[in-house]
C-alpha cells in the first residue's frame, strides 16, 4: 500500500515515542510494586528517564508543529493551515501514481511528495497554495485541480511561477459576502473609502472604470449591478458625463433623465443620434490629446486632469437588432461609433458599458466584445453565453448563483474568471440620484 513518507516517519516516531511511554511507566511504577528482580533504584531511574525523553519528543513535536503551521500567527491560522495541509498531501497521495516519486521501504512503496507551501493573507479571506514543480509534474499540476481539498476555500487562480520551479495556486473564500446598503449614506461612505476612478463589486473585488459589458438573464440582478456602479460613478471626485441609452425606455431610462437629462435616449433615433454626440466629443478631445502627449507619452485623461464620460447601453440587442433593419448608411455609421469608442476610449477618458441578456457574436461583434475590458456574467448561465462572453467555459467555478451573483474577469487583473457578488440596495434609487 502505498504511503506518504512523511506520514511513515510520524507514525514510526509516535510509535517510538509511545513504547517509551508504556515502557517508562513499566519500569517506573509496575514493575517495582511486582518485585521484579532488579534494583528497584535503576528500574525507577530507567523508567523515569524513558518518560521525560517521551515528553521532551512531544514537546519538540508541539513545538515543531507550532511554527511549521505558523502558530505565532493565531491558533485558529495554525489549525486551518494543518488541515488544509493534510488535505493537500492526501489528494496528491491519491494522484501518487502522477504525482509523486516513489521508493521502496521493504515491501511498502513510500511517496515522495512534492514540497507544499500555505500561504494566508492578513485577514484570512484568500491566499496561495505553492507546490514545487519537476519535470514529472509540470502538466500534471496544471490540469490539479485543488478547490476540494481547500475546504471553505476555493481556487481563483493558478499559473506556474516566473522561474517555472513551483505552480501556484491562488485561492479566496468560497462564500462571498454580499454587501447590503439599508441607506444612501451607507453606500457613500464606502464609496469614499475607493481610490478614485475604481469600482468596488463586493468586499473583495475591485475594478478600475473601464469598457464594460455586464450580461444576464431576467431577475440575474444585472440592473441593479448597474445601478450600483452608476451610483458610484457618481461618488467619485470628478463625477463623469454620463450618457444613458435604453431603447425599452425602462427603468434606466428613468434614472437616466433624473441624472444626465439631455443625455438620455430611448428611441433608436434618438439612440444614433446619442451615440455621434458622445463620438464627436471623443473627436474633440482626440485632438485635444496631442499636446498633452507631446508632454508625456503614454499618459491618459487621468493624467491630464479631464472628467470621464460613460455611455451606457441597456438592452443592446434590442438596440442592435432595429439598426440592423436600418438603411446601410445608418448601419455603417453605427458601427463605426462603436469601433471607435471601444477602440480609442481609454486612453481619451471615454468608456461604453454594454449591458445585454446573452453577448450573441451575431449582435456584438467578436472584436468590439474582446475590447470590453470588464465583462461580468451574472446569474445561472449556459455555456454558451460564458464562452461567448469570456471565451471559455470549461473549469469555471460550479455555483449555485443567485441574484447579483457571478463570474467576472477583467484583462490584466484577472487570469480566469472570479467570483463576485453586487451589492443589495434597499434605498431608494431615484431619491439617490435626485439628491446627490
Amino acid at each position: 500500500m502505498l504511503q506518504d513518507r512523511r506520514n511513515k516517519f510520524f507514525v514510526l516516531f509516535a510509535s517510538e515515542i509511545l513504547i517509551c511511554i508504556i515502557v517508562g511507566l513499566a519500569m517506573a511504577f509496575v514493575m517495582p510494586a511486582h518485585n521484579f528482580p532488579l534494583q528497584l533504584d535503576v528500574l525507577k531511574q530507567t523508567g523515569y528517564t524513558l518518560l521525560s525523553l517521551s515528553f521532551i519528543q512531544i514537546f519538540t513535536y508541539l513545538v515543531y508543529w507550532f511554527f511549521y503551521h505558523k502558530g505565532y500567527k493565531g491558533m485558529r491560522y495554525a489549525f486551518v493551515h494543518a488541515n488544509m495541509m493534510r488535505k493537500l498531501r492526501l489528494m496528491i497521495l491519491e494522484a501518487s501514481s502522477k504525482h509523486t516519486t516513489q521508493e521502496y521501504a521493504g515491501e511498502e512503496r513510500v511517496a515522495k511528495l512534492p514540497r507544499i507551501q500555505i500561504i494566508f493573507d492578513d485577514g484570512m479571506t484568500r491566499g496561495k497554495v505553492i507546490i514545487g514543480n519537476s519535470i514529472r509534474h509540470h502538466k500534471l499540476l496544471e490540469d490539479m485541480n485543488i478547490s476540494s481539498a481547500l475546504g471553505k476555500y476555493i481556487v481563483s487562480e493558478q499559473y506556474f511561477s516566473d522561474d517555472m520551479n513551483t505552480y501556484v495556486y491562488e485561492f479566496e473564500l468560497a462564500e462571498t459576502d454580499q454587501l447590503a446598503f439599508k441607506n444612501y449614506k451607507d453606500f457613500q461612505l464606502l464609496c469614499s473609502k475607493q481610490e478614485n476612478g475604481t469600482l468596488f463589486i463586493d468586499d473583495r473585488n475591485r475594478v478600475p472604470l473601464h469598457h464594460t459589458l455586464i450580461v444576464g438573464s431576467t431577475g440575474s440582478g444585472k440592473t441593479y449591478a448597474t445601478y450600483s456602479l452608476i451610483l458610484q460613478l457618481l461618488n467619485f471626485s470628478t463625477v463623469p458625463e454620463i450618457y444613458f441609452a435604453d431603447p425599452k425606455c425602462s427603468a434606466l431610462y428613468v434614472v437616466g433623465k433624473s441624472i444626465s437629462c439631455d443625455k438620455t435616449a430611448g428611441s433608436t433615433n434618438e439612440i444614433v443620434f446619442l451615440l455621434q454626440r458622445f463620438y464627436e466629443a471623443m473627436q474633440k478631445r482626440e485632438q485635444e490629446a496631442q499636446e498633452y502627449l507631446n508632454n508625456k507619452l503614454d499618459s491618459d485623461f487621468k493624467d491630464w486632469g479631464l472628467q470621464a464620460h460613460v455611455l451606457i447601453i441597456d438592452e443592446f440587442s434590442s438596440f442592435q437588432s432595429v439598426v440592423n433593419t436600418l438603411d446601410k448608411f445608418t448601419r455603417d455609421r453605427v458601427n463605426m461609433y462603436l469601433t471607435n469608442i471601444i477602440q480609442k476610449g481609454r486612453q481619451l477618458g471615454f468608456f461604453m458599458w454594454i449591458i445585454m441578456q446573452k453577448s450573441d457574436s451575431k449582435i456584438l461583434p467578436t472584436y468590439l466584445r474582446d475590447n470590453l475590458v470588464f465583462k461580468v456574467v451574472l446569474g445561472q448561465a449556459t455555456d454558451t453565453t460564458y464562452q461567448t462572453a469570456f471565451e471559455e467555459y470549461a473549469d469555471l467555478p460550479k455555483r449555485n448563483f443567485q441574484q447579483g451573483q457571478g463570474l467576472y474577469t477583467f484583462q490584466g487583473l484577472t487570469r480566469q474568471p472570479k467570483v463576485c457578488s453586487f451589492p443589495t440596495l434597499k434605498f431608494d434609487i431615484l431619491k439617490a440620484v435626485r439628491t446627490r
